[in-house]
């Protein structure tokens, strides 16, 4: 489907927290190699579903292609019109009822925002590992290839760090368990730039 995208965005499984995957997400490595991470959210996770790619999206991750034609003939696609936009965001949705009526986030771009898009999963190609490998995402994989799962406090949202203040252990160094924020939000998409960059 990538041949048939305008955009793809590769979206890679990076950490694990709440009991509910975290992803790294972006358009080639340099992207890729960005602090935030996201969650899915209902609408990616139909469509996951839907494609039989769960396994693959919550072991190593998936793609997602953005077009802004239809694609004749193809229910891999589904369409998500213009909803309203804020100051920083877009919101879209799906009216046909093949997706759950949640709000999917479009970061605007210097294409401006078409009334409706289409979009479409897989799992990542050669393509999509290369540009994973370059931003050094899968640098501790397992003999499978797969990044490594390891149990920490930060699964349970929680955090550890070290504190000199005293306490009853006669000043001791001892570490102090703190809530950590959730700060990921549902996978924003990249809007339409002016630069066209493929897609039939």
């Amino acid at each position: 489907m990538r041949e048939h995208s305008d955009t793809t965005v590769i979206v890679c499984r990076q950490d694990f927290s709440e009991n509910r995957i975290l992803y790294t997400y972006g358009r080639h490595a340099k992207e890729l190699k960005n602090e935030g991470k996201t969650f899915l959210g209902p609408v990616f996770e139909s469509m996951i579903e839907q494609a039989g790619i769960v396994e693959d999206a919550e072991e190593v991750g998936l793609m997602v292609h953005i077009r802004l034609r239809p694609m004749p003939n193809d229910d891999r696609w589904y369409q998500i019109d213009f909803v309203i936009q804020d100051e920083t965001m877009a919101y879209y949705s799906n009216f046909d009822g093949r997706l759950p009526a949640e709000m999917v986030h479009v970061v605007p771009l210097s294409g401006g925002l078409p009334r409706k898009m289409f979009i479409a999963v897989e799992p990542l190609d050669d393509v999509a590992y290369a540009h994973a490998i370059d931003a050094k995402l899968f640098q501790e994989n397992d003999e499978m290839g797969l990044p490594q799962d390891q149990t920490s406090l930060t699964d349970f949202g929680l955090e550890v760090e070290a504190s000199m203040e005293p306490t009853e252990n006669d000043g001791a160094e001892h570490f102090i368990i703190t809530r950590v924020e959730n700060r990921a939000e549902s996978l924003p998409l990249p809007g339409p730039t002016s630069r066209a960059t493929g897609g039939k």
